[in-house]
């Protein structure tokens, strides 16, 4: 048995880890076909598969983007299984699905959005050749159920390398990390900057901005802004330029709590995931959320919440040490017994 995963984009390499390891204790062969800009982030566990290739989609010249894709086709065919880690959102992926339309090999998808399988033309295309989909959280699941006659199912990629980091927190600090990129969009900063401006003192407290803060970037800038302007600056750790897996997952395993710091958007509580709470299930972090995000029954167990315009009082409770966590991590499915076999099952592996 024959499995191949195929990231096209340079997003989403965190979601494959998991995924080999798995196959990979199943006892079967994997290789990866993945966009060169993955090739540092994978580079940690290239050696549990069978081959690891790189590909650099080409943006101009049609011509020589249909040999690259038809070429590209040729050698998926190779393969029992083909997993498509982005399965949306590419014309490389949905060319890819037309030129595999009539070959034997099944494709499976990783869909990110799920929202894609419910308005998405291009998708329609890419599911003329993937007829089975996973999605990264049983909510998404859930939303998707009755919506839609693909089979959809659900796995958690909580599973990561053993990096090794030297990162200690110093033991009277209190860390909270925020995971992903600076984006305004998605993220409510100001929430933040407001609540540590309302309290009289956050010596011990440091919040981890686990993204790179370019100040020449427009929105950088207006984060480093804000912060300075409050003179916040000793309450935040901040990076300017690309953090590597081995230091960002060493700061999420030192930190104390996962802040998301994601704006009230309905998309999270039916068909989007934010990689913060994957981080938080990895490394068993309690998280904290708004309350807007209570519905969701990951969190439950999982999560403190606040009212939007109350971090500051949940902050005071940190530093006063006056914090009680919740009880966390007690549902099985958090295992990685419980999400290989739910994986393998899913692709009748």
């Amino acid at each position: 048995m024959k499995v191949i995963i195929v990231e096209l984009s340079t997003s989403h390499e965190e979601c494959i880890y998991a995924q080999v390891l798995f196959l990979k204790h199943a006892g079967i062969e994997t290789s990866l076909l993945l966009h060169k800009a993955l090739a540092q982030q994978v580079s940690s566990y290239e050696t549990l598969c069978k081959s690891v290739d790189y590909i650099h989609p080409l943006k101009k010249g049609a011509f020589r983007k249909i040999r690259q894709q038809v070429r590209t086709a040729q050698k998926l065919k190779q393969y029992d299984l083909v997993i498509f880690n982005t399965a949306s959102s590419s014309k490389f992926v949905r060319n890819l699905c037309l030129l595999l339309l009539t070959a034997s090999v099944p494709c499976v998808g990783v869909l990110h959005n799920g929202n894609k399988l419910l308005k998405s033309f291009t998708q329609r295309i890419i599911s003329l050749k993937i007829k089975k989909y996973m999605v990264l959280s049983d909510q998404i699941k859930d939303y998707l159920s009755g919506k839609t006659a693909i089979e959809v199912s659900s796995f958690y990629p909580i599973f990561f390398p053993d990096y090794k980091s030297e990162i200690t927190k110093p033991k009277e600090d209190v860390w909270i990390a925020i995971p992903g990129r600076i984006d305004w969009q998605r993220r409510d900063y100001m929430i933040l900057i407001n609540a540590l401006s309302k309290l009289k003192h956050f010596k011990n407290l440091k919040f981890l901005l686990l993204g790179k803060l370019d100040t020449s970037r427009a929105e950088e800038k207006e984060l480093w802004e804000a912060i300075t302007k409050n003179d916040l600056q000793n309450a935040f750790l901040c990076f300017n330029s690309f953090i590597a897996n081995e230091e960002y997952h060493g700061y999420i395993k030192a930190s104390d709590f996962i802040l998301p710091l994601l704006k009230s958007e309905d998309n999270y509580l039916k068909y989007k995931i934010s990689g913060s709470f994957n981080l938080a299930y990895a490394y068993k972090k309690p998280l904290l959320c708004k309350q807007f995000f209570e519905p969701l029954e990951d969190l439950k167990e999982n999560a403190i919440f606040y009212p939007g315009d109350e971090l500051d009082k949940l902050l005071f409770h940190i530093l006063d040490d006056n914090m009680v966590l919740p009880e966390g991590y007690t549902n099985p499915k958090w295992s990685f017994k419980y999400q290989q076999a739910n994986y393998m099952e899913f692709l009748d592996l």
